[in-house]
């Protein structure tokens, strides 16, 4: 339990090892130098371990994946914090940027749906949703561009992408109507490509680009419209970054990756994730195999 609860203020509430010492000697009386806080944090990551392998494979299984990346540090060196997010799943992992590094996380057995921005890596997967989230923030900016041809064409897609969402939370529309969103949306985006403002271009082609998975949603009516659930798991990570300047190791970001995981898909479980960790610390140290994460009541 003591390591656990180390493990918990390190990772939970972002505590450096230095003030977790001054805390276990000030407020429990325990004095443990900063070497055994470490390992204490890393034995529960490494006991954590298995248990994500099977979260992995049970993410193959699911219908819809949320898929995130964000930039970190490991050694000193620039790498990617990925998270793959389900409605009771969540896994992260840090590696490079490369697509390669998607097979950590999603196999060839899985044929469900992935909701992702527009990064590159995710394009040739067939069942795909564009976060069209991502696409309004762009759109908005782009409503503020001093020249007005292009702040008129940036409002034009901002107000069809915004009534693409809307339309999909009512469930109206026709989706064989000539002159239904998906149809707006298309010509203001071929309107856009011409244009000689770049990032409005730009824009208006990643749309076109990427067109049959921005309206997958339009078309699929139990696709989510936005990207936002992976966003939200990734904005613990995001804040640790800053304070932590991201792992010292690889196996220091095993032991991250692994904890958040349990911790972040017991939440979704709505189960209690440090009394969950302290049985499987238990068992790890007994060679005794770990129970698995309750199904969510």
């Amino acid at each position: 339990m003591l390591a656990t609860f180390i493990a918990s203020v390190a990772l939970a509430n972002r505590i450096s090892r230095p003030k977790i010492k001054e805390l276990l000697n000030d407020w429990v009386g325990v004095s443990l130098s900063v070497g055994t806080i470490d390992r204490c944090i890393r034995e529960v990551g490494i006991a954590c371990s298995p248990v994500v392998e099977e979260l992995i494979e049970q993410l193959q299984s699911s219908e819809i994946i949320h898929l995130d990346e964000t930039p970190w540090y490991e050694k000193g060196k620039y790498r990617w914090l990925w998270v793959a997010i389900t409605k009771t799943i969540a896994v992260y992992h840090i590696g490079s940027r490369r697509k390669e590094e998607l097979l950590h996380l999603i196999s060839d057995a899985f044929v469900g749906w992935l909701v992702t921005d527009g990064y590159g890596a995710y394009s040739n997967y067939p069942k795909r949703q564009h976060c069209l989230a991502h696409l309004i923030r762009k759109a908005i900016a782009l409503t503020k561009a001093v020249d007005k041809e292009v702040a008129d064409l940036g409002q034009w897609l901002l107000e069809e992408l915004r009534e693409l969402i809307h339309t999909l939370a009512i469930g109206d529309g026709d989706k064989d109507d000539t002159d239904s969103n998906p149809a707006r949306l298309y010509r203001v985006c071929r309107l856009a490509t011409v244009a000689e403002h770049n990032k409005l271009k730009a824009l208006a082609s990643e749309i076109l680009a990427d067109w049959d998975a921005v309206v997958a949603c339009f078309y699929h009516p139990q696709l989510p419209a936005t990207n936002n659930e992976a966003e939200r798991a990734l904005r613990h990570a995001v804040i640790a970054r800053r304070i932590s300047y991201g792992t010292r190791s690889t196996e220091g970001s095993l032991a991250y990756c692994s904890v958040l995981s349990v911790i972040e898909t017991c939440r979704l479980r709505k189960i209690d994730p440090w009394g969950y960790i302290t049985m499987v610390l238990t068992q790890a140290r007994r060679g005794i195999k770990h129970p698995p994460i309750p199904a969510a009541s």
